[in-house]
C-alpha cells in the first residue's frame, strides 16, 4: 500500500521510466532524465510549466 501511494509522487521520465533528479533554484524547479529525454522546468512565481521532452521531436 505504501509503495503504491509512494509512486503517486514520484516523477519518472516518460521514455525510460528513471527517476527524474530534482534541482532548485531560486527561480525556478528542474526536473530532468539523467539521459536527456525529458526536461521540465517550473516557474511557480509566474505559474508557468515549460515541458522539454525529445521523444515529441522524432516525430
Amino acid at each position: 500500500m505504501f509503495k503504491l501511494f509512494k509512486n503517486l509522487f514520484e516523477h519518472r521520465c516518460p521514455e525510460c521510466n528513471e527517476l527524474l533528479s530534482i534541482e532548485n533554484t531560486t527561480l525556478c524547479m528542474i526536473k530532468s532524465c539523467s539521459q536527456g529525454h525529458y526536461k521540465e522546468e517550473t516557474y511557480s512565481s509566474l505559474g508557468v510549466t515549460i515541458v522539454y521532452d525529445s521523444s515529441k521531436d522524432d516525430e
